[in-house]
């Protein structure tokens, strides 16, 4: 999981790293920008699980910042830093469904109270939704499907259909509507013949391509790279490409430019 701090004052982005690092917290990677605009553009390129941002930054404010990332579906969960201790703030954080807000001078305790519980709740969401990604899978055989047999090529039309429409918003259901058979079919069918399911298939896949272009064309945005390869957003990409290489999208790229094939 990510954590990315933004703040406009030097001193204080300083003091907040390098507290949040000394605490014992579910995030693996810790990062701070100086202004929106950088934020935006590192969460272009880096989703994050969690955003901690101050209010008061020229340019563009903190409330602009996270309606912004929201616009893009960079990041879900703010926590924003105020000096000011007013209801307005509070409204208008209230809006943009932010999780909480802390006032300056932020209290250490408070800090990492809120930091570790937040971080567990976004560790099991994401363990949850790792679950729900994954099909259900059932108990069958192949004479629980007598009316199906009769398409012998069924295996090889699903894998060039994924292959030649990977970019698209893939699904067991759109798979089996493209072969004319049942989803649960189609399930038993692909993990039979491919050792995965659907799902799993199709991210690998998506990933594969995604390596293909971060290496072929390095100065593409990330958040590009995600969309010409499938994804519904930069944040499910960078959660997807980490849970198969083991590497985000940005550190296989710079692995990529040091150790070249």
């Amino acid at each position: 999981m990510r954590l990315l701090i933004v703040e406009d004052e030097a001193p204080i982005l300083r003091g907040l790293l390098r507290k949040v690092k000394a605490l014992d917290l579910p995030f693996h990677e810790i990062a701070g920008v100086s202004s929106a605009e950088e934020a935006l553009e590192d969460l272009r390129q880096h989703p994050a699980d969690l955003v901690m941002t101050d209010i008061n930054m020229p340019q563009m404010n903190g409330l602009e910042f996270i309606q912004a990332a929201q616009n893009e579906d960079l990041c879900g969960r703010f926590i924003i830093l105020t000096g000011y201790d007013d209801f307005s703030y509070a409204r208008s954080a209230l809006r943009l469904k932010v999780i909480d807000y802390l006032l300056k001078p932020i209290n250490d305790e408070q800090l990492g109270e809120l930091l570790t519980k937040i971080g567990e709740q976004i560790q099991a969401e994401l363990d949850l939704q790792s679950d729900h990604e994954d099909e259900a899978e059932v108990e069958l055989n192949e004479d629980s499907f007598p009316a199906e047999m009769d398409k012998p090529d069924a295996g090889k039309q699903m894998l060039e259909y994924i292959e030649a429409n990977y970019q698209t918003d893939l699904s067991l259901g759109s798979v089996a509507e493209q072969v004319g058979l049942h989803p649960n079919y189609v399930s038993y069918l692909f993990k039979k013949e491919t050792g995965m399911n659907v799902l799993a298939y199709i991210h690998q896949l998506r990933v594969v391509k995604a390596k293909e272009l971060i290496v072929k064309r390095p100065n593409l945005p990330l958040s590009e790279v995600a969309v010409l390869t499938g994804f519904e957003n930069p944040r499910h990409f960078y959660k997807v490409f980490k849970k198969h290489t083991g590497m985000t999208p940005r550190q296989f790229g710079e692995y990529s430019q040091s150790n070249p094939s």
